[in-house]
């Protein structure tokens, strides 16, 4: 074996230059090959790691509904009767769709209120279920104001922002009237420092609802106007709507209800905006991420519901928190089954995987194209390889060796190009994932909503060994037949070759 090695680097060092370039092909396709995995391996880290605390995965999203079940599970769709099976396929493609989520238009026949979230907290595995309450109100607090702020409301229970309160305090209790303001809300007031921020805690802030008469109108109207709109054109509809109001006064079905709704509230702290290492909650900090006022959720149910288009319309979402994250599935289809729009951030996480992992492949496939193209190169080395060495093969059979020991020296010749070629491809993999890291993770930081930590490229154990190894054995397996062809070299006509 020693004399088998060492006859395969002497052969190798021979040709330095031809056995480098033909090894680059190796090197290519294992640092591409090896760049495209590790980002794949990062994305869904990133993804899990984002998503796997803070209840995430026990937590259901809910909407109002069509009254239509809901599912992304086809499996169960079966069409019975007697009938061809074209038309077999096209009904059930046509049930399937019936099932799936989609964008709907028209209007909820299901919605979310207290009677409904009362009779939904009894399905098996509920936990607790919350409504979602964000709100846009016009703020006056002294001599700032803005026309249009969001409004978040918190669960004061479960100190979900306690740790981001930056001057002042968290609130006092669930039902206390009092608001945090957004560290940015304070930059558009041209309040920056801690002292500035004391020009604003303590105060008493004004909310007021929102109402544009031209654009709820339609919403507020009776049935008979809603038809009304249906075959008119963009252009008529928002002249009709202007005119609604009048036409609704007239009619009396204006109401005084329909007033603006304010509320005085007491400014007790500032909110910083979130940062790496924060824990993120997909379905709470998503909905809150553009909000520059945080009310408890009591206070802000309170204030939603003194709205008569509020309490017709109902939530236009609830948190549902489930007891275990292995039941929020189940718990998702109950949702749907009974005409709800729901989705688990558990059954959201494994989509995304699956569709990550579908990707990664997809690209690793095309990109071991590079692998495929070096073996070619291999496969020319060796042959030109044992034309050169005719000569010297026939005196290797002369002295006694047999045809496998002649096949393992071209063998180990070309594993050797392969293995090292996969080493050296993947540490130059390794050495620019860190750049790649840093400028990946500073375009994520720029661009995303949500604080990302962690690698973007994340390199796994079980790829450090086969990189290397599917270098050394495509190499192998590309070497075979100039093996074989040198092996069956006749001696006596390979001693007379020039």
């Amino acid at each position: 074996m020693k004399g088998i090695f060492g006859l395969a680097f002497d052969g190798l060092l021979r040709k330095k230059g031809r056995n480098l370039l033909t090894m680059s092909g190796v090197l290519i396709g294992v640092f591409a090959l090896t760049m495209i995995i590790s980002l794949g391996e990062g994305l869904a880290h990133a993804v899990t790691d984002t998503v796997s605390g803070s209840d995430n995965l026990r937590q259901v999203g809910l909407t109002g509904g069509f009254g239509i079940e809901l599912s992304n599970d086809p499996a169960d769709v079966v069409i019975e009767g007697e009938m061809d099976e074209q038309r077999r396929e096209r009904l059930r493609r046509a049930a399937i769709n019936r099932r799936q989520i989609r964008q709907w238009s028209g209007r909820r026949i299901n919605e979310i209120d207290d009677a409904t979230i009362a009779e939904l907290s009894k399905l098996e595995h509920v936990e607790s279920i919350q409504p979602v309450i964000v709100e846009r109100y016009e703020v006056k607090v002294g001599e700032f104001e803005t026309p249009a702020s969001l409004s978040y409301g918190v669960d004061v229970s479960r100190q979900r922002y306690s740790d981001r309160v930056i001057a002042g305090s968290y609130f006092s209790s669930e039902d206390a009237n009092e608001v945090i303001l957004h560290e940015f809300l304070l930059y558009k007031w041209g309040l920056i420092t801690p002292t500035d921020y004391e020009q604003v805690i303590g105060k008493i802030i004004t909310l007021k609802t929102i109402i544009n008469e031209n654009e709820d109108a339609l919403e507020a109207a009776p049935e008979q106007f809603k038809q009304f709109t249906e075959g008119m054109t963009d252009d008529e509809r928002k002249a009709f709507q202007t005119l609604l109001p009048k036409l609704m006064q007239a009619f009396g079905q204006m109401s005084a209800e329909r007033k603006p709704v304010e509320r005085e509230f007491k400014v007790v702290g500032v909110l910083r905006e979130s940062e790496p290492g924060d824990v993120f909650n997909v379905i709470e900090d998503g909905n809150a991420v553009q909000a520059d006022l945080f009310v408890p959720q009591n206070a802000a149910k309170s204030l939603f519901l003194e709205s008569v288009i509020n309490r017709e319309l109902g939530y236009p979402r609830a948190l549902v928190l489930v007891d275990d994250p292995a039941n929020a599935p189940d718990v998702e289809q109950a949702l749907r089954d009974k005409g709800f729009t729901a989705f688990s951030v558990a059954s959201v996480l494994e989509q995304v995987e699956t569709m990550l992992t579908v990707i990664t492949v997809i690209i690793g496939f095309l990109t071991g194209i590079a692998l495929i193209v070096s073996t070619l190169g291999i496969v020319n080395t060796m042959i030109t390889s044992v034309l050169e060495r005719t000569r010297e093969i026939g005196i290797f059979k002369a002295v006694g060796a047999t045809n496998q020991q002649v096949m393992a020296v071209f063998l180990t010749e070309s594993a050797i190009i392969g293995l090292v070629g996969g080493l050296v491809g993947l540490g130059i993999a390794f050495v620019a994932m860190i750049p790649g890291d840093i400028i990946a993770t500073g375009i994520i930081v720029d661009r995303a909503a949500v604080p990302y930590t962690g690698d973007v490229f994340v390199l796994p154990l079980w790829l450090v060994i086969a990189g290397p190894s599917l270098g050394a054995v495509t190499a192998i397996l590309a070497a075979i037949a100039p093996a074989r062809r040198a092996a069956r070299i006749d001696p006596v006509k390979a001693l007379r070759h020039d």
